[in-house]
């Protein structure tokens, strides 16, 4: 039977990294798989398809009898509606557990929090001694690359390090240039900012109806210089479309290590100040190095955990 490997709609470099990655690696371990993958890629995900003409070959759809794993997600309310749940057979992910797997034990889990997914997939490679394309090398790279904000937030691990460092190994055209190349033109935003902010989503293990998004770029000051009024405009628009009370986005520096939150309202910029000390002025919150969203919401659900 089919394996269709996938992930959420709308993926970015660590869902499409891992589909990528381990439909090549159930292959060449003699299983049959695909992979599928809804809505668009993000901007990152296109840059570095381009730089290293890499192409995607996304199958059509999924058929109703075939055995699904889920990489990089582990949530429901993320997925395809032709993703049945009843034929989930293995899930890869660095997210927090969500409570519908406890009654799921016939699923093949591993999930580690981690600062990237595509880190266990590189791994599997590495310890398994199956040969890796150039291509899934790439994107596994990067994964972990985009993930871990270029090894510098403090959730990246060892195995992120060490697997980053393999996988470079591994191919030579990936150099420390092309990455900062990479970064500066992901901060290139155009027309895409609200689907960049990835800000759509309500936290479901909140009591209280709260969303944070994250942008990743290069010179962030100078960013929010020339974007700012749109991403105000954007949280205020989310918040009236999707009913939510606490909105903001953390706007990460890829090239210069810190970080800043732009809070919709003052409750927001409260709630955030009160969890993680964070001294905010206009609405904006700067921090002192690089700080992802993951780590602010995770004490953010300690506190308002449902």
């Amino acid at each position: 039977m089919r394996k269709v490997v996938t992930t959420y709609i709308n993926p970015d470099m660590d869902g499409i990294s891992l589909m990528y990655a381990y439909t090549e690696l159930l292959n060449k371990k003699g299983e049959q798989a695909n992979y599928y993958f809804e809505g668009t890629i993000k901007k990152e995900v296109e840059i570095v398809l381009n730089k290293f003409n890499i192409k995607l070959n996304n199958i059509n759809k999924i058929e109703n009898d075939d055995n699904i794993v889920l990489v990089d997600t582990n949530y429901l309310t993320e997925l395809s509606k032709y993703v049945k749940k009843e034929n989930i057979v293995e899930i890869i992910d660095h997210h927090n557990r969500d409570s519908w797997l406890d009654d799921n034990t016939d699923i093949k889990i591993q999930i580690e929090l981690i600062g990237a997914a595509a880190t266990l997939v590189a791994e599997r490679f590495k310890n398994e001694n199956i040969g890796i394309s150039r291509e899934s090398a790439i994107l596994l790279y990067y994964g972990i690359i985009s993930n871990t904000m270029n090894l510098k937030i403090k959730l990246t691990s060892k195995k992120d390090i060490e697997m980053a460092d393999w996988l470079k190994q591994q191919v030579p055209e990936i150099t420390d240039k092309i990455t900062t190349e990479i970064f500066v033109e992901k901060s290139e935003i155009g027309n895409s900012l609200r689907e960049e902010m990835e800000v759509e989503f309500k936290d479901q293990f909140m009591s209280i109806s709260w969303s944070m998004g994250q942008l990743e770029v290069a010179n962030v000051e100078d960013f929010l210089s020339k974007y700012e009024k749109d991403i105000r405009k954007i949280l205020n628009t989310v918040s009236e479309e999707n009913d939510v009370d606490y909105i903001s986005v953390n706007c990460m520096d890829i090239i210069n290590g810190y970080s800043i939150v732009v809070a919709r309202d003052e409750k927001t910029a409260k709630v955030i100040s009160d969890a993680v000390g964070f001294e905010f002025k206009d609405l904006k919150a700067k921090t002192n190095e690089l700080v992802s969203r993951k780590e602010i919401v995770k004490v953010i659900r300690g506190i308002y955990i449902k």
